[in-house]
């Protein structure tokens, strides 16, 4: 299959229009690579009680066409005990081979790498795929979900919260940033249940009557009676979903979770998301919607495979987009083009996840827009990049 052929595939609709943007020849092949990892304490935080703070370290690949064309993204990864380069590194060692190969079309690259580096990991080779979907969406002159096939350019959001210490902290939150237009809220909890259920009850006391909706994301971190008695608590009203509340292999007990609560159950989505996992928990009814990130699962070519399976079975796709502007683009792209899924994640605070870019503002005015820039439509503010608490940039050379 070719990129022009997944996205007919995916949408629908006629794609041959942008054949010429992924066609190879001499003057476009790829010149240059350059990998920066880029870290900031803003955006060091915990996710559950029971985990430690991780680094974040946004990992961005620039790759440039000898007729001055650029691709970019950008892949969060995250660390216990300090920022790493790992994710850099990795890329680095695979840049030879991108300066070597005879076509831009990222599905077609992404199988070439499936025979020459069946080690690469799925990071790695999101990175890859989606700096190629936004070299061709740039050559193109449209933003990335117009390629492919979005009709829509804006959408409704979460506010998608770190972990806090006390009670009150979530309060507070909804509080603080409900005054600045935020509606719907997602909270990283204890894992425990005791705490998690008393949250919940003091969320349902303290706004009712209100507009706002909430969102809880247990990290994993219950078993199955848990689960159900904090789900059996949110189906008293104003909760929207219940997110990995048990280890995503357990599809059975998702079942059991679905089948007794009227809360939607949604899966964590960062270790299993092969087409073969969405189709078993398709099969066995374990969730209300499916979750995965397209920086996380191989790219933007992926996540569309994993979308039309899930989209021919009528399955909502919440896709998931924790990380910095980069990130959040090509997930917000892809998630417009996808009419099965309802809501954009937002972390916060928005402002620490914007380092480095110039147009990473993606908010306005109570909905997500996409960036109408061509590609993924985020500027990267190379010079500021430096000034980072982590900083790491590789410009590996092969010749030109």
């Amino acid at each position: 299959m070719t990129a022009v052929e997944l996205l007919k595939s995916y949408s629908g609709k006629s794609a041959e229009q942008y054949e010429p943007c992924f066609r190879f020849s001499e003057s476009t092949r790829i010149i240059s690579v350059d990998i920066y990892a880029v870290g900031t304490d803003s955006t060091t935080v915990r996710y559950s009680g029971l985990e430690e703070a991780k680094n974040e370290v946004n990992n961005i690949l620039r790759i440039t066409t000898a007729d001055g064309f650029e691709g970019i993204s950008g892949v969060d990864s995250f660390h216990e005990g300090g920022f790493s380069d790992e994710v850099l590194l990795e890329l680095q060692n695979v840049a030879g081979e991108l300066g070597a190969v005879q076509t831009l079309d990222p599905v077609e690259v992404g199988t070439l790498l499936e025979q020459t580096r069946a080690d690469l990991s799925d990071m790695a080779r999101s990175s890859i795929d989606i700096a190629l979907w936004d070299l061709a969406a740039r050559k193109a002159g449209c933003p990335l979900n117009e390629m492919l096939g979005a009709e829509r350019d804006s959408m409704a959001y979460y506010a998608s919260l770190p972990f806090y210490d006390l009670l009150e902290e979530y309060v507070d939150a909804v509080h603080q940033y409900g005054k600045i237009g935020h509606a719907v809220f997602k909270f990283h909890v204890w894992g425990l249940i005791e705490k998690d259920m008393q949250l919940v009850e003091m969320l349902q006391q303290t706004f009712a009557g209100s507009d706002y909706r909430f969102m809880v994301d247990l990290e994993e971190k219950y078993d199955l009676n848990d689960a159900l008695r904090l789900g059996e608590q949110m189906d008293n009203g104003m909760f929207v979903w219940l997110e990995g509340p048990l280890s995503d292999a357990l599809l059975g007990q998702y079942a059991e979770l679905s089948r007794k609560l009227t809360t939607q159950i949604v899966p964590d989505g960062y270790s299993y998301y092969s087409p073969e996992f969405i189709r078993k928990g398709i099969e066995a009814g374990s969730w209300g919607a499916g979750r995965f990130d397209a920086t996380k699962v191989g790219g933007i070519s992926k996540a569309l495979e994993l979308l039309t399976i899930a989209n021919d079975a009528s399955l909502p796709i919440e896709i998931q987009s924790w990380g910095h502007s980069l990130a959040q683009a090509a997930n917000l792209h892809l998630a417009l083009a996808n009419e099965w899924t309802r809501y954009f994640e937002a972390p916060m605070p928005t402002e620490a996840f914007e380092f480095g870019m110039k147009s990473g503002v993606l908010l306005e005015q109570g909905r997500v827009v996409a960036p109408a820039r061509p590609g993924l439509g985020i500027s990267v503010d190379w010079d500021r990049l430096p000034a980072a608490d982590f900083y790491v940039c590789s410009t590996p050379g092969f010749g030109e």
